[in-house]
């Protein structure tokens, strides 16, 4: 784990007007995945959960949701893909299926790019622990025109994924968790997410288990 990386409390740590907009965030998204469930070409982690997604009701979406971290990745450990923002370069669109398509997708990737440049310049350490965002990412970011970011959130590109995409096991724990309404088990659930964020953050990836 990164030494700069300190973990988020999972209740009781953080003001409701931060954790208000992240719970928003990942209702939004929970909501866009719970609705892909139902298409014949639903993308990779949906279709493999797709019974574990038709389940989650509005209740547990809510429960789900009330989370101290973004459970949207969007590349913010990975500053290579901020470096055209402020520059003469030109992001190449990305062309292939999306998790966050469509209107709403466009609008859940807008909301989220605002917040990490609201955090990028106002509470660099709180972007990190939430959002999983490396200091350059920050930087980068900080300094970004609205301009730019409406621009990408437009593109809705496909590299902006669900949370621990490749690691199903992860979800079909915190669905089932949020499912039963059981607040322990979706706490240790929660917090061994906030773990792989930290690993993630760190600069290692992890393995599904």
């Amino acid at each position: 784990m990164s030494e700069d990386f300190h973990p988020a409390p999972l209740s009781g740590g953080w003001d409701s007007a931060l954790l208000g907009p992240v719970a928003e965030i990942n209702e939004q998204m929970l909501e866009c995945l719970r609705t892909a469930a139902t298409a014949s070409d639903a993308p990779r982690l949906v279709a493999l959960l797709s019974e574990d997604w038709r389940r989650l009701d509005p209740k547990a979406q809510r429960r789900l949701s009330a989370c101290p971290y973004l459970m949207l990745d969007a590349g913010f450990a990975q500053p290579q893909r901020w470096e055209w923002l402020g520059g003469a370069q030109v992001m190449d669109a990305t062309v292939r299926p999306s998790y966050f398509g469509g209107r709403g997708g466009v609008a859940l990737v807008r909301r989220t790019l605002l917040l990490a440049w609201h955090l990028a310049r106002s509470n660099r350490v709180t972007a990190r622990v939430i959002l999983g965002m490396s200091a350059l990412s920050a930087e980068r970011i900080a300094n970004a025109r609205l301009a730019d970011l409406e621009a990408l959130a437009e593109r809705a590109p496909g590299w902006i994924l669900p949370r621990w995409e490749a690691q199903p096991n992860v979800w079909r724990q915190l669905i089932g968790a949020a499912c039963r309404g059981q607040p322990l088990l979706l706490r240790q659930a929660q917090l061994r997410g906030l773990q792989l964020l930290a690993r993630t953050a760190g600069g290692r990836t992890v393995g599904d288990s």
